[in-house]
């Protein structure tokens, strides 16, 4: 959802070469989003997660991670989704910088 022009996505696509193999087209890369892993993980419930890519962020002063979203300016209970694609397309995710 949206631009994800950022400096991350930059990092990821040139350093950590996010570039499609078939296509040539740039992915779209951004920080862990742990508000939808979780959503995810309640609906499909798998075992597993495999991070990849850590070499490539260890290269940051600071990770950030996705913890919560707002929807006008409230912050969502602990793992609610929004309902509608409309209001998905208006959340604001809040995020907490690692160092």
């Amino acid at each position: 959802r949206g631009d994800f022009e950022t400096d991350i996505g930059k990092h990821l696509q040139i350093v950590g070469q996010e570039i499609g193999v078939t296509t040539g087209r740039k992915r779209r890369c951004g920080w862990l989003d742990l508000v939808v892993l979780k959503y995810s993980h309640a609906i499909n419930g798998y075992a597993g997660l495999n991070l990849t890519k850590l070499d490539v962020l260890d290269q940051l002063e600071e990770v950030k991670l996705g913890v919560a979203y707002k929807l006008d300016g409230v912050t969502l209970p602990d793992g609610q989704m929004p309902s509608r694609l409309e209001d998905l397309a208006r959340v604001e995710v809040v995020y907490e910088t690692l160092p």
